[in-house]
C-alpha cells in the first residue's frame, strides 16, 4: 500500500526526525531548497510547503540571506510552556474579570429593585453576591 502522507509532509517529517538525531544540530544550517529538493526528488516549491510546516512550528528560522537554521529544541519547548502558561493566565484574568462584571450588576441589579420597593428581594440579591463561597 502507498503511503498517502503528502510528499512536503514527509519532507518535514524526514527533517523533524534529522533534527531529533542530531543530523541537523541546533544553530545548523539546513541544506539548500535546491538540494533538498534533489535528495528527496520533488521540486523546490514542495520543499519549500514542507519548510513552511517547520517554521510554522518553531524548529527552524530564516536568517535573510544566509538561510534556514535549527532552532533549539530546548529552547522551543520553553517557549511553547511559557505561552501556554501566560495563556491560561490571561484567560484566568478574563474569567475573573467577567465574573467581577456580572457581581457588579447583579449588585446594580438589588440598588434598582430596593430603590423600587423590593427591599426582601434586594437584600437576598446582596446577601448571595456578598457571601462567602466556601461557606
Amino acid at each position: 500500500m502507498k503511503d498517502q502522507t503528502p510528499r512536503y509532509r514527509q519532507i518535514a517529517i524526514a527533517i523533524r526526525e534529522r533534527i531529533a538525531d542530531g543530523t541537523y544540530p541546533a544553530g545548523s544550517a539546513l541544506p539548500s531548497e535546491s538540494d533538498l529538493a534533489e535528495e528527496f526528488g520533488v521540486t523546490r516549491p514542495t520543499v519549500r510547503q514542507g519548510l513552511a510546516d517547520l517554521r510554522a512550528e518553531d524548529a527552524v528560522m530564516v536568517i535573510s540571506g544566509r538561510g534556514m537554521f535549527v532552532r533549539d529544541p530546548e529552547l522551543v519547548a520553553l517557549r511553547r510552556e511559557r505561552n501556554v502558561a501566560w495563556g491560561m493566565a490571561s484567560r484566568e484574568a478574563a474569567r475573573a474579570e467577567r465574573a467581577e462584571d456580572v457581581l457588579r450588576r447583579v449588585v446594580s441589579l438589588a440598588e434598582v429593585l430596593h430603590r423600587a420597593g423590593n427591599v426582601d428581594l434586594a437584600e437576598r440579591l446582596r446577601a448571595i453576591v456578598l457571601s462567602d463561597p466556601g461557606e
